[in-house]
């Protein structure tokens, strides 16, 4: 469907910018109490991972060329292929409404002088409910807009920042255990779900030259990004970094030029979110696309509708159980991330061969 096409370079947009945009809210404080110093290790082992997770699902579609759900259906039928798409659906709602959570509070304290009510941030569920009902290929039209304005804002909050970091205190490396590095990427492994989201993107996009190690070194770059942003805020804070919440809104604190002309870091702050706003919706287009599978209709309006009142039921629930959501994601979502963008992306590559065989006998 045209629909869901996307191009070799809005999935390396998508897999960069979006990925890297919604780890840079809490997921570096997170990391600063696990690993402390080393806070940037655990971020590039688990970009590691990924992006292994992502290239083998890249060459899987060049392989086949059909999408997940077709690959699914060859080998154990449209039944079972449905199931699947319907647990996919679930995991994509789901793994929105943590970062969802994070976006509300890192507004609140960046933008508020006291904490305003839930009500305030209803209008992203208007936004989210119009751009979930839009297709795949909307959501790489959007990742090429906010390109530009992800990387020169973290540039500028980088530059602003780096003046005022002490980068001995990321020494000494040998200052912590690598099983408290372990500890962090277990903690943020749920963050990492670029496996998950290439199987929804598998046959909707025509193969290049080299188009999977395109998109995998697209997913290590916004890996590395993060990490950078991380050693940066470590750099900064040192051993305080664990109580500062929202990095990307606190590294830039100290520059010299704010005593002077205010908090214009801000707006460069302000402009990230957009970003960060289209890498949370992009979870909600997922599960309405799965959606579409599961039931055979392209009702993505319902879909998006249906979504985004579970997402507002759950905001109203658990409001003010910040870390209770956070527990849950860790834990929970982390073992689901496993399955979906892990597991699951390696047991394609048995269908493959299930398909092949089906289909010669």
């Amino acid at each position: 469907m045209l629909k869901n096409k996307l191009s070799v370079r809005q999935i390396c947009i998508i897999m960069c910018v979006y990925g890297a945009a919604s780890k840079l809210m809490l997921y570096p404080t997170t990391m600063a109490a696990a690993c402390g110093n080393l806070l940037w290790a655990s971020i590039l082992l688990n970009t590691a991972l990924q992006s292994a997770i992502v290239w083998g699902v890249c060459f899987l579609s060049e392989r086949t060329g059909v999408t997940f759900f077709e690959l699914v259906q060859r080998g154990l039928g449209k039944t079972v292929a449905r199931i699947i798409y319907a647990v996919y659906a679930v995991y994509f709602l789901f793994s929105a409404f943590a970062p969802m959570v994070e976006q509300q509070l890192m507004v609140h304290e960046a933008f508020y002088d006291t904490i305003p009510s839930i009500l305030v941030f209803l209008p992203f569920f208007i936004f989210a409910v119009y751009a979930g009902s839009k297709g795949l290929t909307n959501a790489g039209r959007t990742a090429e807009i906010c390109l530009p304005v992800f990387a020169v804002t973290v540039f500028l909050l980088l530059v602003m920042s780096a003046m005022e970091c002490d980068f001995s205190a990321l020494l000494p490396f040998g200052a912590r255990k690598f099983s408290e590095v372990l500890s962090g990427c277990g903690r943020g492994f749920f963050r990492f779900d670029g496996g998950a989201v290439m199987l929804m993107f598998m046959g909707n996009y025509e193969k290049t030259k080299r188009s999977s190690l395109k998109i995998a070194l697209s997913s290590a770059i916004g890996g590395i990004t993060v990490a950078a942003v991380a050693a940066v805020f470590w750099a900064v804070y040192s051993d305080l970094a664990v109580v500062q919440y929202f990095a990307i809104t606190k590294i830039s604190i100290f520059f010299s030029a704010i005593s002077l002309i205010g908090r214009t870091d801000l707006l460069a702050v302000y402009a990230l979110d957009i970003a960060m706003l289209f890498s949370i919706v992009l979870n909600i287009q997922l599960a309405s696309y799965a959606l579409t599978k599961v039931f055979a209709r392209p009702l993505t309006s319902i879909y998006s509708l249906a979504l985004n009142a579970v997402l507002i039921v759950l905001a109203f629930a658990l409001n003010n159980k910040f870390a209770l959501v956070q527990s849950l994601a860790s834990s929970v979502l982390g073992w689901a991330t496993l399955a979906c963008a892990y597991v699951l992306p390696l047991a394609a590559w048995g269908l493959k061969f299930m398909g092949g065989r089906r289909e010669k006998a």
